[in-house]
């Protein structure tokens, strides 16, 4: 049987890592922003990603993921999530990505850029000290 958590040395396999960044950027914007992948007016492409590694995790085991927000431009967010043992402060791995929203219909950034009430959330997550966690 072949098992996809853990690669052949018994770390998480790195897509896994993906997978998370992925999940919990959308878990925020489903839950906090309002965003939907199918009626939206607008959809967020990611333009690049990335994940740096500094210790190892497994399956199984809890993980505790933190989520930030480094930059944000006109039409623009870079997420970074931070993988971390269940208990531990010390961080794992890190990884992000950046999106581009445009608008659903014709694939084009908005001049206006982002709604208000999509900035202001994710502005939530670029405050200092702030800590948006899930545990998996």
């Amino acid at each position: 049987m072949v098992r996809a958590d853990n690669d052949m040395f018994h770390h998480l396999n790195n897509p896994i890592y993906g997978v998370l960044i992925d999940s919990i950027i959308n878990e925020y914007l489903m839950t906090h922003v309002g965003y939907n992948t199918s009626s939206y007016p607008r959809t967020a492409l990611v333009a690049n990603s990335y994940c740096d590694y500094f210790g190892q995790l497994q399956y199984p085991g809890m993980l505790e993921l933190g989520l930030r927000v480094v930059k944000l431009g006109k039409n623009s967010v870079m997420y970074e999530v931070g993988f971390f043992k269940e208990g531990d402060e010390v961080v794992k791995a890190v990884g992000g990505f950046v999106q581009i929203w445009v608008m659903r219909d014709s694939g084009k950034a908005p001049k206006e850029g982002l709604e208000p009430s999509v900035r202001g959330k994710l502005e939530e997550l670029m405050q200092p000290g702030f800590r948006e966690r899930s545990k998996l």
